[in-house]
């Protein structure tokens, strides 16, 4: 009688520590094959929110999105007023950025899966932590009467 709470305990405590296992907490950034103003703060926010999660940290790489998608936009306004060599490069330039962005966007997802994750991780364990202490104290409060009874 005495085993089956320990028991529980243990078993407990082993389940609990088996899920604190993480997956690593790199996520490869890209490399912008054309580097300007936009690409660099894209990336430059998205690192700081890796950093440490936050709203203001999101609404960060929000508004970085957005001014990448500008110069995306503006880009293909010239390519639609240029010809030749100008509106080759304009393209090239739009090709270039456009797959930045949807690399930084991959790794943006990918970032906020971690961070949710995270986040649901810890409530998990602080759980798990309870469950630990409630059973513990049922363990002894059965202890306690076992003793109780055979005195």
């Amino acid at each position: 009688m005495k085993i089956l709470p320990l028991s529980l305990a243990a078993c407990m405590t082993l389940t609990f520590a088996a899920c604190d296992q993480r997956s690593p907490e790199v996520i490869e950034k890209p490399a912008a094959e054309t580097s300007n103003f936009e690409t660099t703060k894209l990336g430059l926010t998205i690192d700081a929110y890796i950093a440490g999660p936050s709203d203001a940290k999101a609404a960060d790489v929000d508004r970085a999105f957005a001014e990448l998608d500008l110069e995306i936009a503006e880009l293909n306004q010239r390519i639609a007023r240029s010809t030749g060599v100008e509106a080759a490069e304009a393209k090239a330039k739009e090709d270039n950025l456009r797959t930045y962005r949807d690399r930084e966007m991959l790794r943006w997802t990918e970032a906020r899966v971690r961070a949710a994750g995270n986040e649901v991780g810890s409530a998990a364990r602080k759980i798990g932590e309870n469950a630990e202490d409630a059973a513990r104290k049922v363990g002894e409060g059965v202890k306690d009467a076992i003793d109780r009874a055979t005195d």
